[in-house]
């Protein structure tokens, strides 16, 4: 098996697991808490989301990216890279409290104390993501793999005994992400220390400057990113009761479950691509195809399976969400091909594409739900999460295409040896799941 094949598989498998744990929490959240409650954490977490992204900066990309190109020492990047989360999350939480104390109606769609604990997942939650793209770009997918499941697999346990057992619903389910987070930096730091990446040293200008450069130029694309995903649930929070909120925040994340597919391709495809002047553009468009004739295999059974699905895994009271998940399904297969190309822009150091393709992508999304929401409810919501993300993918087509003078037809038409490697693909992953991890760094 050759060693990217092996590593697409190995994180697919992982990834696998963490999406089986991940609907265990999530079935465990939906039936504990309701559509009412579900929306309720929906909101806080949202809330926790964009203060840490908003004033950390890009700066785990930015770590990832030196890292991985050995533009800076692996010890060296790690260490601006935690002092510049550290900080950023800081001034996040020391914003939300202020924040929290405005009248808006944001803020009635759940306990003020709920949002208080809210703010305790920022910096956990900044680290922790960090130290998994900086896992990916140095190709430790097996170390991935280990950190993911842990992460999953302690907050489901969280969630069970703090929400079902203990029954202390949205507060409960939000300790349980802190504590999830706090295990997995703990072996996440094993792992670096094992590695030789922790040493002890100044944090120098140079190092957070060469860092807040990228991640400056990247800043747009990660803030876009976080919020195109949930700026339905983060305007819904405005307009409508917690428990529509609850119900389309539910078949948005379900839905969204099936980029575990895209995401696995790009920990295996960044490092290679990182390591090439020109980018492998051949080896990133086989891979957005093979990539997205696989989204579409599962989302198609997803949406032909969705009343049973939801009933079972969801509850059902969470019924009325099944034909939001017929409408974004689409927009999930293209923001699962516009993350293969978005790959091929971080791992040359131009993330600036990236920012300008999902930017207008939300920007597409808000003007389309302010218009869709009013007269279609949530189904406009969903309109326009798919309208979003729609854009993104097609601003980085044509970029894609402008950058390495490929045709659009011949680079993303279907080939019978994609459906060949596909399956082949299929089999490394059965193989890697019964047999043994692969070598790391292979």
């Amino acid at each position: 098996m050759k060693p990217g094949a092996r590593d697409t598989a190995f994180a697919l498998g992982s990834r696998v697991g963490v999406l089986a744990i991940g609907l265990a929490i999530q079935s465990t959240l939906a039936w504990a808490l309701g559509p009412e409650g579900r929306g309720s954490y929906a909101v806080c977490l949202l809330f926790a989301t964009i203060l840490g992204t908003v004033f950390t900066f890009g700066m785990d990309r930015a770590g990832q990216y030196f890292a991985a190109s050995g533009r800076l020492a692996v010890p060296d990047s790690v260490r601006a890279m935690i002092a510049a989360l550290l900080a950023g999350s800081a001034l996040g939480v020391a914003v939300g409290w202020a924040l929290i104390s405005l009248d808006l109606p944001f803020f009635a769609k759940a306990s003020r104390s709920s949002f208080y604990v809210s703010l305790s997942v920022i910096p956990f939650v900044a680290v922790q993501n960090a130290f998994v793209m900086v896992l990916i770009g140095m190709r430790k997918i097996g170390l991935v793999a280990i950190v993911t499941i842990t992460s999953v697999a302690v907050q489901l346990a969280a969630a069970l005994a703090l929400v079902l057992g203990l029954g202390l619903g949205v507060q409960g389910a939000l300790w349980s992400v802190v504590i999830a987070d706090t295990v997995t930096i703990a072996v996440a730091l094993g792992a670096f220390r094992r590695e030789g990446w922790l040493r002890a040293g100044r944090v120098t200008l140079s190092s957070m400057g060469a860092l807040a450069g990228y991640g400056v130029r990247y800043y747009v694309a990660k803030l876009s990113t976080m919020v195109h995903f949930r700026v339905g649930t983060l305007l819904l929070a405005f307009f409508v009761s917690p428990a529509e909120i609850g119900l389309f925040a539910a078949a948005s994340q379900l839905t969204g479950r099936v980029t575990l597919i895209s995401k696995a391709v790009e920990m295996a495809l960044f490092p290679r691509v990182a390591g090439d002047e020109r980018g492998r553009p051949e080896l990133v468009a086989r891979s957005g195809r093979v990539t997205m004739l696989a989204v579409a295999a599962v989302l198609c059974l997803l949406v032909a399976l969705s009343w049973p699905i939801v009933a079972v895994v969801l509850s059902p009271e969470f019924l009325p969400a099944v034909p939001l998940i017929w409408i974004v399904a689409p927009g999930v297969l293209a923001r699962s091909g516009a993350n293969v190309l978005m790959t091929f822009y971080m791992a040359t150091n131009r993330p600036a594409v990236c920012s300008w393709s999902v930017g207008l992508g939300m920007a597409a999304n808000v003007l389309a739900i302010l218009v869709l929401l009013p007269r279609f409810g949530l189904a406009g919501a969903a309109w326009a999460m798919t309208i979003g993300y729609v854009m993104s993918w097609s601003i980085l087509l044509a970029a894609f295409h402008r950058s390495t003078g490929r045709g659009v037809v011949e680079t993303w038409r279907p080939r019978r040896g994609d459906v060949v490697l596909l399956l082949d693909g299929v089999r490394q992953v059965c193989s890697v799941a019964l047999r043994r991890r692969p070598a790391e760094g292979a």
